[in-house]
């Protein structure tokens, strides 16, 4: 996998007009490859994170709250009823 290292400490001969610039197509077009390849695997994590916590919600868990890192809390299906029925008594 590419690093920022690699890409920051590569150099490129150079030749009478400048850089080999079939080189550095060559080397662009890796940084392409490599880039879309992890924006591929980020779209198909974020796909499996929102299958799964649909999954939780599903079962009646309430899922972590992704900016407040809060704790994933098991929701009793009757508790909101219990609390419904305190309050008209």
């Amino acid at each position: 996998m590419m690093t920022v290292e690699a890409i920051a400490n590569k150099s490129f001969r150079r030749t009478f007009l400048g850089y080999d610039l079939e080189q550095v197509d060559d080397f662009l077009d890796e940084i392409i490859r490599q880039m879309q390849q992890m924006e591929q695997e980020r779209r198909e994590l974020t796909d499996t994170i929102d299958y799964l916590v649909g999954e939780l919600r599903s079962a009646g868990i309430v899922p972590m709250d992704r900016e407040l890192n809060s704790v994933a809390v098991p929701v009793s299906p009757h508790a909101a009823f219990a609390e419904e029925g305190e309050e008209h008594e």
